[in-house]
């Protein structure tokens, strides 16, 4: 700045990605035309999973996630745009 040059900062929140709501991201799967049987499975792939945390040669307990998407997966990328992207209030045109 002091010559004149430009200067740029990029800030980026990703806690969205680790906190998305399950319940808000099925009824955005809802609105964008998943079928109900579709639904359940989503449902069924988003529950019940399990992390722990590697440290030190330690590994701690498993504790059950409520939220977020599953990482390193191939439909992770997706559900969390789908997540990110609320569809209109009124549903699709």
């Amino acid at each position: 700045m002091d010559n004149s040059l430009l200067n740029e900062v990029l800030f980026l929140d990703l806690k969205k990605a680790f906190e998305a709501d399950h319940e808000i991201l099925l009824r955005n799967l809802q609105v964008y035309g998943v079928d109900s049987t579709s639904l359940k499975w989503f449902q069924s792939h988003l529950t019940d999973h399990k992390q722990g945390t590697y440290v030190n040669g330690s590994l701690s307990d498993y504790g059950s996630t409520v939220c977020g998407v599953p990482q390193g997966s191939i439909l992770g990328p997706l559900l969390f745009l789908i997540y990110i992207n609320d569809p209109p209030a009124n549903g699709l045109s």
